[in-house]
């Protein structure tokens, strides 16, 4: 499974300040375990209040190696819903909206681009992966043929 944690103040502050620390990072692996699972793409919001996509890693058309989990959105600009998260991640509303008011704002072309990217990105992992696992198959039937060939070769130099 591949997590990306995102790094922006928001997060850190969630991740580093609350009690309730590894909410979304919970709440990221089950969304993954559902895409590897279902072998589908999943999209939820986190208990962070972000949106969250995670994409299925393949290794070949029905068997599902992992997933690729990553943020797609920006931290919410509500005041209502930042104090609502900061209540059930046990913090200090104030820290939680001075990190809102930290993390820069995606301009929503960027945030579909970057959608778009990690699609074809996680595709990418998973050709990738696939490639390795068709060499490493043939690496192996390569290995019990020679072993096969050098004790035909060892049998017959016995023999003679």
């Amino acid at each position: 499974m591949v997590n990306e944690v995102n790094a922006s103040p928001y997060c850190k502050t969630l991740r580093f300040v609350s009690e309730r620390r590894d909410l979304c990072q919970c709440y990221s692996r089950e969304l993954s375990k559902s895409a590897i699972h279902y072998k589908k793409q999943f999209e939820d919001m986190c208990p962070g209040g972000l949106t969250l996509l995670s994409i299925p890693v393949f290794l070949d058309e029905h068997t599902v190696i992992g997933a690729h989990c990553v943020v797609v959105s920006n931290s919410p600009r509500s005041k209502f819903s930042v104090y609502d998260i900061a209540e059930e991640f046990n913090i200090d509303a104030h820290i939680l909206w001075d990190a809102v008011k930290k993390t820069p704002l995606i301009p929503k072309p960027i945030l579909k681009i970057a959608r778009e990217q990690v699609v074809s990105a996680t595709e990418l992992m998973s050709k990738v992966l696939a490639r390795i696992h068709t060499l490493k198959q043939s690496e192996a039937t390569m290995a019990k043929k020679y072993h096969s060939i050098e004790e035909i070769f060892k049998t017959k130099n016995m023999s003679k």
